[in-house]
């Protein structure tokens, strides 16, 4: 694992310190090697230059360090240096190397059905793009490939070629269902054909036969007992 790269700020720090301890050196060694007072201009010159050079060292540490603590606390809050902005770049990235595999799958998959007779005759609706399942999964399969690229794209087109390759996968589960459901169908056997039968023509006696007149007394009979029975029990 690569270390966490050292601030340059303490070191920034400790310059600025050292710089501003030595200005009185500097100012007492400039004086006295001159010798005489006309080198106290020049003594002075040489102390405030290391009092300048020790306020840079300062300013540049303290911008080094407040940048170094808005990193760390977009890393806290977001997951990642640059915040929200490189956490989503992140995700996107991960995601198209993601898709880019799905969708080469996917490609390998549906050319193995293709170069397979025997998989399109048992589901032709697969191959057949006047089937609107077939027909959206192949839109969605051009879709994905105009938008799909050898190197990684910047900005939202990797974002773009994810989602396409998410409506293909979706369509191609769909186009397989209404295809397996489509053989399926076919494979029923139709239901056996039922022609209703007249039903028999009810006997007809011949009027004045003995077995009419006694099929109406035993009828009449009935009738007598049903009426009978129903004032009794009414009573």
């Amino acid at each position: 694992m690569d270390r966490p790269r050292r601030s340059a700020a303490p070191w920034l720090y400790g310059l600025a310190g050292l710089l501003t301890l030595l200005s009185p050196v500097i100012f007492l060694a400039v004086w006295v090697a001159a010798g005489d007072m006309e080198g106290l201009g020049v003594a002075l010159l040489a102390a405030v230059a290391d009092l300048v050079a020790a306020i840079i060292a300062t300013i540049i540490a303290t911008i080094i360090a407040v940048r170094r603590g808005v990193t760390r606390v977009r890393t806290v809050v977001h997951g990642h240096p640059q915040g929200r902005v490189g956490r989503l770049a992140e995700h996107d990235a991960a995601r198209w190397h993601l898709a880019r595999d799905r969708f080469a799958t996917l490609q390998a998959e549906y050319a193995a059905f293709e170069a397979d007779k025997y998989a399109v005759a048992a589901r032709p609706a697969l191959a057949d793009v006047t089937v609107p399942a077939t027909a959206r999964f192949v839109q969605a399969m051009g879709d994905a490939e105009f938008l799909a690229t050898e190197e990684e794209p910047s900005g939202p087109r990797r974002a773009e070629f994810a989602a396409a390759v998410d409506r293909a996968a979706a369509a191609w589960q769909d186009a397989q269902r209404v295809a397996e459901g489509l053989a399926q169908s076919r494979h029923v056997a139709p239901a056996p054909e039922t022609r209703a039968v007249d039903p028999a023509p009810p006997r007809v006696n011949p009027p004045g036969s003995e077995y009419t007149q006694a099929a109406d007394a035993v009828r009449r009979a009935a009738v007598r007992g049903a009426r009978d029975l129903r004032d009794r029990l009414r009573a």
